[in-house]
């Protein structure tokens, strides 16, 4: 397990964290409708399915623990994620994962790989199926 680190993690209502599962859905459907064989287009969906995948595990987490990561450091929110009990224990890391492309997603002027992108929209997905069951 990953050291805890301190920030700010605040309670959510059901209706917050549904919310909040919307917004990943939303941005996980205008990423998947621009990941195309174009690398500007799948650079747009790779920085989509970042904002995708952290509001999922929002989600994820409100609606099972009723609390969330609102700190500064979103790596919080993958270690928040690792006390929820998944069905996919991998998802913690595919949060970390998102997050490590962040920056590249972002702030970047250098485009991410079109299989990049590709993978990053697999992960959000992947953290989205879990928000669903909850």
């Amino acid at each position: 397990m990953t050291p805890r680190r301190t920030g700010r993690v605040v309670t959510c209502t059901p209706t917050e964290c549904r919310g909040r599962r919307d917004q990943a859905r939303a941005f996980l459907e205008v990423a998947e409708l621009v990941l195309t064989e174009d690398r500007r287009e799948a650079h747009v969906a790779a920085a989509l399915a970042v904002l995708g995948g952290i509001a999922a595990a929002d989600a994820i987490c409100g609606l099972s623990l009723g609390k969330w990561s609102r700190g500064q450091d979103h790596n919080q929110a993958a270690d928040l994620l690792d006390d929820v009990v998944l069905r996919d224990k991998t998802l913690p890391t595919k949060l970390r994962r998102l997050l490590a492309d962040k920056d590249a997603a972002h702030y970047s002027s250098t485009l991410i790989t079109i299989e990049k992108a590709k993978t990053m929209v697999r992960h959000a997905t992947a953290l989205l199926a879990e928000a669903d069951t909850r």
